[in-house]
Parts: C-alpha cells; structure tokens; sequence
C-alpha cells in the first residue's frame, strides 16, 4: 500500500459515524469534490474499497490527498450544507449541474435601444436575459415562431443609433414595428419586450390584462389603428393559450420530473406546468454515472436546482424511493413531493421520459451529426436549391427541405422563372430564393445549400442579406467525374470533407434537388409538347 492511501485511510479510521458532508482535497489543498452522507466514516470508505467505480470517479480517487468533514444534526442539514458548498466553490469533480452550455437558450438583449430576440447556446455574464435551457434547437424555434407572429419585433442585427437602413420585408407586411423608420417610441417597443417576457414565464394573464388597458387608453385618444393591433395581439395570445392547454392537466403550479441512466449517462428532464399549461421544460445532463450512485446523485442534483430557482412549484412528481422522497421532503419544505403510483400523474412523468428518449433518438442520426461536426455548427433545417433547363428553354428551379436529417416533402417548392429568358443560373438563383423568403409562412432554414459555385453561391448571399436574415449559405461541388466532391463557403473556400457518411449526406441532399428540378423541367415541356 502506497504512503498517500496509508495516509487518507488512517484519516478514514478516525471519522465519526454521523451524518455530515465532506471535502476532498488535492496536493494544492484545493476541494475537488464535495458529498453529503448519513453515515460519514461508511460513505467515504466505498470511494477506496469498492472496485466498481466510473471513470469520473476513478480520476478523482487518484487526485485525493487529504479530507475533511463537517458534523450535521442529520442528513436533510447535510444536503443543505452540500449545496451552498457546491455553489460557492463550484468543485471540478460535482459536475451535477455544468452540462446545460451545450442546450439552446433564448436571449434578449434588453440593454439595447430596440432588443432582439435570438436562439444562443452560450449564457455569457452579461446583461442580457436568458430562459431555458431548452430540449432542442426544433422545440425552440417553434417558440421564436410563436412570439414573432403575435410580437411584431424587430429583426434584424443592425445598430438604429448608428446605421440607417431601408425598412425590410417585415415592416411592409405588419410583422415588424419598424423601429428604423421611427415609427415606433422607445417606451412602446420596451412594454413590447416586457410582454415577450412574461409570455417566456408563462404569465399570459397578466399580458392580456396590460393589453386591454392599453387598448381603452387608444380609445381615449381616438387612436383606432393601434387599438385594433392590440386587439388581434390579444385574440392571438387567447389563440395560443387554447391550443397550449393540455386535456385533463388540473395543475397549477407543479414541475414533473423524468430522468433516464442511458450507457451511465444520467439525461434529467423538468416541465415547468405553470397555470394548466406546460410553459417550458429544462435539462440536466451528467456523464459516469453508475446505477449504485443512481438515487445519490439524482437528490443531489433536484437539490442543488432547486436552491437556486426563484419559481419554486407547489408540487414536484417524479420518481423517487421511500427514503429520498422524505429527504427532498424537508429539504423543500413547502413543496409537496408526490411519487405517483397510478393514473394520470404516472403519465405526466412518462410523457417526460418519453420526451428524452426522443431526444436521445434524434441525436443518433449520425450522418447529420458527422455534418455539424466538420462545420463547426449547430443546426436542424437545411434548404437546398438548384436550376434545371434546356438552353434557354423551360427554366426553373427547385427547393427541397431537410428537416432533423430527414426530407420534408411538404416544403419542397418548385418556380417558373421569370426574370430571364437566357440561361443565367446564378439571376435564377438570385430570383428563387428572392421569391422564396419573401414566404415568411414558410419556416426559415439555419443552413442553405447551393448546388452550384461560388457565383451562385454569392446570388443567394445577395437573396438573403437583402431580407435582412443571418443564414448560413454553402455551395455543393463536384469533381471532374461530376461526383460531389465537397462544400465551399462564402470565401469560396472548399471545406475538405473526409468523413463518409458526412459526403454521403450531402451527395445525397445535391442529387435530391437534382431529381426534383429536373422532374419539374420535364414536366413542363413534356406538358407544351
């Protein structure tokens, strides 16, 4: 037996045996870990007797050169102990709560003059306010797609203060205020955003009861043009809230909680229910871990959430053992934590695990993946252009849509060409997705890929940039053999694509829009002739 685990187990012989948390500390002195336990002596002893421990662990066994304890009255004060601990001194080993970074979060940059709105997986310390984490980038963007049909808000990226430009699409179709023709005061497009904000909380009583105040006070003024835009807001708001409601949910203020241990990674779900509604739900993400510390790490993490959460529910649901129920009990004093046995409240914390395991199914789609990965980007939807016809004769384009790695055939979309005559394939590029972002109906894409060079590559640069949308855009090249090769950026940089799956993928999204166009070109002059 080598000196330091002679050392720390003569320091385990001398622990009492009573609840308390305890400190692991390195050769610089510094707690790597802290842990709570009912039995002091007991628990810190499995950390070097037991064979059967995870890689996490393991490493930080290794790192251990002294420990030190604090006796508690019994273990709920422990657990209390143990998470002030954890929050202050954040130890590189109590990894509970540090994987949310790579979960999409909405951000609003309330600091700004006329605040954006934006999907963003980095929470940085700034000023700017942050809700989720969400599940995924879909079931975000199906809020932002909500908000920004009842909130007409700004955009674009552009500073007001200190560039001008032309109002875009947005402003001449109502779906923007149209804070760069002034049409719009500083204080109006705040209260705008104030509303955003408590639609994100799940406060839409208190937003329609702001709106209809408004509206009489634009009555008073005789100011019937905003009184009616107030009214559709609140008929889409009250719209929203009916379709939101769940069947046979007769809760008001109650969190379910799911959670799956899937290859000892631990994947933990919160839906917020919030006035018969589900308004949002959060997660939790911890790797190594072993079905013995299952239950341990489970209360040490619903814990260390909760102590930081300034919307404490009435009532959590979720699955727990006898011993940890009565332990989250008195460490959540006036929430009731119910561990449902039968009925409907089973299904509500099914319908969470269900959530995961669909979550987890949607990230083994490896070809998208492998994809995302020689990017350097995140992203769900691709839409993918190209031009077919003979000479100068039957011109037309195509669209398909890519959706999670699969086709959405509902979204593919074919146009005659209209502003030439002549076979001019980045103007027809220029001219489809002109025509096609002009379909704000139509969910917009994160990436486009054009099958074609630099020069259409650059048409569809021009589309999208003068819509005033952030899209990224790639060209989908082949080789002399006329074989996809690979993709090229805006630069014209060709991005080297070594992975197989990743070139199948996109061979497979080029010869896609192939197919489409060319059956459309086909149709149309087989239909004259």
């Amino acid at each position: 037996m080598d000196e330091r685990i002679s050392r720390i187990k003569n320091i385990i012989s001398k622990m009492p045996k009573e609840p308390g948390i305890y400190m692991m500390k390195d050769k610089d002195n510094k707690i790597i870990y802290v842990g709570k336990a009912i039995i002091l002596k007991k628990r810190i002893s499995q950390y070097f007797n037991k064979n059967n421990k995870s890689a996490r662990i393991e490493k930080m066994v290794t790192l251990v050169e002294n420990i030190e304890y604090i006796i508690t009255k019994n273990e709920v004060e422990a657990l209390v102990l143990e998470c002030n601990y954890i929050k202050q001194l954040s130890p590189k080993f109590n990894v509970m709560l540090k994987d949310d970074k790579t979960y999409p979060y909405i951000k609003i940059n309330i600091y700004e003059s006329y605040p954006t709105m934006y999907i963003t997986r980095r929470k940085l310390e700034d000023k700017a306010l942050y809700f989720g984490p969400y599940t995924s980038v879909k079931s975000i963007r199906e809020i932002m797609n909500i908000i920004k049909q009842i909130f007409p808000l700004k955009r674009c990226k552009y500073n007001l203060e200190k560039t001008k430009i032309t109002p875009c699409l947005y402003y001449h179709i109502g779906r923007c205020l149209g804070p760069c023709k002034n049409d719009i005061n500083k204080d109006e497009y705040k209260k705008m955003i104030d509303q955003i904000i408590l639609f994100l909380n799940g406060k839409t009583k208190e937003i329609e009861r702001g709106i209809k105040e408004d509206i009489e006070k634009y009555i008073d003024k005789l100011e019937f043009e905003k009184a009616n835009n107030l009214k559709q807001r609140l008929l889409d708001i009250e719209k929203i809230n009916l379709k939101q409601s769940v069947d046979n949910l007769n809760e008001v203020s109650t969190d379910v909680i799911g959670y799956i241990l899937d290859k000892n990674n631990l994947y933990i779900q919160i839906f917020k229910i919030r006035g018969y509604k589900i308004v949002l739900h959060e997660n939790i993400n911890i790797e190594n871990v072993e079905e013995l510390d299952l239950n341990d790490i489970l209360i040490s993490c619903v814990s260390q959430y909760y102590i930081d959460v300034e919307d404490i529910p009435n009532k959590i649901y979720m699955k727990l053992d006898e011993e940890e129920q009565l332990l989250l009990t008195k460490f959540l004093e006036k929430v009731n934590i119910i561990v449902p046995k039968i009925g409907g409240k089973v299904k509500l914390i099914q319908m969470v695990e269900n959530n995961i395991k669909i979550n987890l199914e949607e990230k083994k789609d490896t070809n998208l993946s492998e994809l995302k990965k020689i990017l350097g980007i995140d992203f769900e939807s691709i839409e993918s252009y190209d031009i077919s016809n003979l000479k100068d004769d039957y011109i037309v384009g195509a669209m398909i849509r890519i959706d999670d790695g699969k086709t959405n055939k509902k979204l593919y979309r074919k146009f005659k060409i209209k502003s030439t005559l002549t076979q001019n394939d980045p103007l027809c590029m220029y001219e489809i997705i002109s025509r096609r972002l002009k379909h704000t109906e139509w969910e917009y894409p994160d990436v486009i890929f054009i099958d074609g060079g630099i020069t259409q590559v650059n048409a569809a640069k021009k589309a999208v940039n003068e819509i005033g949308l952030d899209i990224l855009i790639y060209g989908m090249i082949k080789n002399n053999k006329h074989r996809t090769k690979g993709l090229i950026d805006l630069k014209g940089t060709e991005i080297e694509i070594k992975s197989k799956k990743a070139l199948n993928f996109i061979t497979f999204i080029q010869d896609e829009v192939h197919r489409f166009a060319i059956k459309y070109h086909r149709n149309l002059r087989d239909k004259i002739v």
